[in-house]
């Protein structure tokens, strides 16, 4: 989309998305726009215990901050917690 230079500017913005970051003349929408946020994963803001699988003892604890899924597993990272 362009604009001449006589051609009324009302309001210019930053698209809030930030990857993207690109000027929004007048309200008009940039092409990443469209594009739906995905939801956050389920297992996000989860408690999470780590155990020795001989004894079933608890060696660590903390929530879920990103969990990365792939095909053939996934990945947590997670914020421990002290064990006090």
């Amino acid at each position: 989309m362009s604009y001449r230079l006589d051609d009324t500017t009302q309001s210019v913005i930053r698209c809030p998305k930030p990857d993207c970051r690109r000027l929004l003349i007048n309200g008009r929408a940039c092409g990443c726009t469209w594009r739906a946020e995905p939801d956050p994963d389920p297992l996000i803001g989860r408690l999470v215990a780590c155990t020795n699988p001989d004894t079933g003892r608890v060696i660590a604890f903390g929530k879920a901050t990103e969990v990365d899924r792939t095909d053939d597993g996934m990945t947590l990272t997670v914020a421990q917690y002290d064990a006090d």
